[in-house]
């Protein structure tokens, strides 16, 4: 696949969300104007702390509102290949064995409590959905072999099956140091959806930490996300998961007060399974590339169409695609 054929496929995936935020912004424009009139405008020692430390669109929407208390909204679709995205399976580009293999829907809501200007902390649950746009005729696994079987018997099993997923617990800190802009995250999740549940994951524990850091006023900003992220198990499968862990380096470039592109490079990403854990051994993992198109409906809705590839092999059937939102309600 070629750059250009990258970018075509970039807009494309933003169009539909792209109108709908045109749209959003022309139908709330009258009641805006209202209450402003009403309203004094707000002096830059009125502007919240949160938003003076954090000034990426992204970090902003996942960090939260800045209400005392709010709902925070995620919904996530991983959907197939570039090359056959109508598959109801989704290539493991990474080969990770944590990683869902069957294309799937997936969301969250989460009651928010924001302690400080800087700290909140939220526990949400959501809804899971394996192959939610396929029958059960559907493409599934290529060839005959052992993977693709067990891929056939886990479509069977978990077809536009809806289960309740992953409820979780997680803290959240913003800080600014020397310009860069910092959000630390911590989580706990108890493991509910279908396919990870059924192959013996029980639990598991993240730690996320991302810096970002504007380049002047050239729209560019650049920085990193490093991440441990540790399963627990209720099965003895010594294949399944036991830490990740990995360093993501980013950039993003606002081309207006709506669109901007960013760029995630998974370049140093390591796995370890149990089996490995015994003898204390890791496995690398290929260097991917997720290229998106984030779109600012507002300060807490962010709509986020993207692709995944290997830098090293851009091929169309080993690009997935993805669109994920973030919407913070009151």
């Amino acid at each position: 696949m070629s750059k250009s054929n990258v970018l075509v496929l970039l807009v494309a995936m933003g169009l539909t969300t792209a109108s709908f935020a045109q749209t959003t912004k022309k139908t709330s424009a009258t009641p805006a104007k209202t209450e402003a009139a009403a309203k004094p405008a707000a002096t830059s020692s009125e502007v919240d702390e949160a938003d003076q430390l954090i000034t990426n669109r992204r970090l902003r929407a996942s960090s939260g509102s800045l209400s005392k208390w709010s709902a925070a909204l995620f919904f996530d679709y991983s959907g197939g290949s570039v090359a056959d995205p109508m598959r109801a399976d989704r290539p493991n580009i990474i080969a990770g064995p944590e990683n869902l293999l069957l294309q799937n829907l997936s969301s969250s809501l989460g009651i928010r409590y924001r302690a400080t200007t800087k700290d909140s902390f939220t526990l949400s649950v959501g809804a899971f959905m394996s192959t939610p746009f396929h029958d059960k005729g559907a493409r599934v696994g290529q060839g005959n072999t052992p993977q693709a079987e067990a891929l056939r018997r886990s479509f069977k099993k978990n077809n536009r099956e809806l289960t309740v997923s992953d409820p979780s617990i997680g803290y959240t800190h913003l800080d600014n140091f020397g310009g860069w802009q910092s959000v630390t995250s911590t989580s706990f999740t108890y493991i509910t959806n279908s396919e990870q549940d059924r192959a013996g994951y029980n639990s598991s524990f993240y730690f996320g930490q991302t810096f970002m850091r504007d380049l002047g006023n050239t729209g560019f900003s650049y920085g990193a996300a490093v991440s441990w992220t540790r399963y627990f198990h209720d099965k003895t499968e010594q294949a399944l998961a036991k830490n990740t862990v990995g360093l993501f380096p980013a950039a993003e470039y606002v081309i207006n007060d709506t669109f901007n592109l960013r760029t995630v490079f998974g370049f140093q990403y390591y796995g370890q399974t149990r089996e490995q854990a015994k003898d204390d051994t890791w496995t690398k993992r290929k260097v991917y590339q997720s290229v998106g198109l984030g779109i600012s409906v507002t300060r807490d809705i962010f709509l986020y169409p993207n692709i995944q590839f290997i830098p090293s092999d851009i091929r169309s059937d080993l690009t997935n695609i993805a669109i994920s939102a973030n919407i913070n309600v009151f």
